[in-house]
């Protein structure tokens, strides 16, 4: 009898676990998609749209700014690619395509916005796909840095009390935040003390960044990510603690990419309802989520969008007349 091992690298080997893989990721989509309009058909919709009629001018433009720094934080990662790869395109071109191929990859997924549009703009400015592949996991790895340290914080210190049918105790969710702390600190050792510096993955050499540069990818990561919960914060009624909200926002982060739904569509609002709903109206809950996605996802779409069409329309110009 064949082992399970042998059984395993056959079955990779003939090309079958792609394919089970893409069917149990489909599954699990298609079960969360039920599961959210299922919940949807509870929802008193004409109170969810007082409650964002109720949002002042003042406090949108307020999660507009927040919204607006989050995305220039963003876009600064991509100094240090400009700084690894040595390339001599203009760094406020290189934030822009990073912060248009942020809005994209947030409402239409990674392969779309954060790789294929990407890809499509830097090979317009003459970069090669090494080149870009490197640029997009070194923004992936610094976006992602903080995220264990702010979710293991929050476990840590119990900022939000879990629903009771998760059955994990406080004692666990700690030492889950606790590991999770060794992420991030695991990172900074090695980039302060590792005596090897250089590696080759997959042909492509990578390159442990100094200390301080360790330091300064961590804030900024830390920076993007408060940036985001406190443009959130904002819509919130009063008496929801910030700390809560950062929390949700860290768990609902990772449900969206487990999802493989766009823009997390309805599992940022699941969450928030599981983790808040006993403190919050589920009217001006949604309502506040409703409008941070308008504000944070929709319109950066719409503006970054309008900005390809403009760079393709300058770039055939520019051919055109070569």
């Amino acid at each position: 009898m064949k082992s399970a091992t042998t059984a395993w690298a056959q079955m990779s080997a003939a090309g079958w676990w792609p394919l089970v893989r893409r069917i149990l990721i489909s599954a699990f989509t298609l079960g969360v998609l039920a599961l959210i309009v299922w919940k949807a058909r509870g929802i008193d919709w004409s109170a969810v749209g007082q409650a964002l009629r109720d949002i002042s001018p003042t406090t949108l433009a307020i999660t507009g700014g927040f919204a607006l720094l989050s995305y220039a934080i963003y876009g600064s990662f991509e100094m240090f690619g400009w700084h690894y790869l040595g390339h001599p395109l203009p760094r406020w071109r290189m934030a822009g395509v990073a912060m248009s191929s942020y809005a994209v990859n947030l409402n239409l997924g990674t392969l779309v916005g954060g790789v294929g549009f990407r890809y499509r703009l830097y090979a317009r400015l003459g970069l090669k796909v090494p080149q870009v592949a490197k640029l997009v996991g070194l923004s992936m790895l610094i976006n992602w840095l903080a995220y264990p340290l702010l979710l293991g914080t929050c476990l840590v210190f119990q900022v939000v009390t879990p629903p009771a049918d998760w059955s994990l105790s406080p004692a666990t969710l700690r030492w889950v935040g606790l590991l999770l702390w060794l992420v991030p600190l695991a990172y900074l050792a090695a980039c302060f003390w590792s005596p090897r510096r250089r590696w080759t993955v997959r042909g492509q050499k990578v390159a442990l960044p100094s200390g301080r540069v360790a330091c300064l990818q961590l804030a900024l990561s830390s920076a993007n990510w408060l940036a985001m919960a406190a443009a959130i914060y904002t819509l919130m009624p009063e008496g929801v603690p910030y700390l809560a909200v950062l929390s949700c926002l860290m768990v609902s982060a990772v449900a969206g990419v487990l999802a493989h739904i766009p823009g997390g569509l309805g599992v940022l609002e699941g969450v928030f309802m599981a983790l808040l709903g006993a403190q919050v109206p589920q009217a001006e809950l949604i309502g506040a989520l409703l409008a941070y996605r308008a504000v944070y996802y929709l319109g950066p779409l719409l503006l970054a969008l309008l900005a390809y069409l403009g760079f393709e329309a300058t770039t055939r110009r520019k051919a055109e007349a070569a």
